[in-house]
């Protein structure tokens, strides 16, 4: 999930942002007591503003996995500021797949990338919550749902591989 953003750079006028990825799986990226232990030592060196705050605040319910609190933050947070809405998406659906609730993970991070969120990114997380229900399942129609959702995506090669 792309809680932090340690591992994939994206570079604007005004910012820069690293993609990164949490998980279960120490292969695939950093566990959730690594990432919480970055965060707050990340917090501990900031000043911030009252924006900053709140979102740090929704992103340490995350840390601390209460994610229907989490998910309910970053409703309101996607209310009180519109022009984030693509951010509380994507993090929204990193609580449900948290949660287990891949569907609802898959909704939310096709609506993240429609908001403007980075697409590698949402290609990162769409892959695993339709691998998650297919390791469920074992039914292939989330594998192919992944391709229609990323048709060039990073993970299309393996995805074609499952299917053959």
């Amino acid at each position: 999930m792309g809680l932090f953003n340690f591992f994939k750079k994206k570079k604007t006028e005004k910012t820069e942002t690293t993609f990164g990825f949490v998980s279960e799986d120490s292969n695939k990226g950093i566990t959730m007591d690594k990432a919480q232990y970055l965060q707050e030592a990340f917090l501990a060196t900031m000043q911030q503003d009252d924006l900053s705050e709140q979102f740090n605040a929704a992103a340490k319910l995350m840390m601390n996995q209460s994610y229907q609190g989490c998910i309910q933050a970053y409703h309101a947070l996607a209310e009180k500021y519109p022009d984030r809405k693509g951010d509380c998406q994507s993090q929204i659906g990193a609580a449900y797949y948290f949660l287990g609730d891949y569907d609802q993970a898959i909704e939310n991070y096709l609506s993240a990338r429609k908001n403007g969120i980075d697409p590698d990114m949402m290609d990162d997380n769409l892959w695993e919550a339709c691998e998650a229900l297919y390791k469920k399942t074992q039914d292939k129609t989330h594998i192919s749902k992944y391709l229609e959702y990323c048709p060039a995506g990073n993970y299309a090669k393996k995805a074609n591989k499952i299917l053959a």
